[in-house]
């Protein structure tokens, strides 16, 4: 029952933000904000059905491990 009140909240708030985006015809806005809203509706459900997410610093680190060991040679 929690799952259907959050997608509720989300599709509520979609659709009054979907609606004054096609009023003013900005289609890529929408297409931008709706692949945020799904992978945010995605996550939230998934939390929700208590699946085990990895933790986004794991993603962090793997992006930044590079620049910061190329950093350190550079400063020593």
């Amino acid at each position: 029952m929690d799952h259907l009140i959050i997608l509720l909240i989300f599709l509520a708030g979609a659709f009054m933000e979907y609606r004054v985006l096609m009023k003013k015809r900005q289609v890529r806005d929408i297409v931008v904000s709706a692949c945020f809203l799904s992978v945010g509706v995605a996550l939230v459900l998934l939390r929700q059905l208590q699946v085990n997410l990895p933790s986004p610093m794991m993603g962090i680190n793997v992006l930044f491990k590079p620049i910061d060991l190329f950093m350190s040679r550079l400063l020593k």
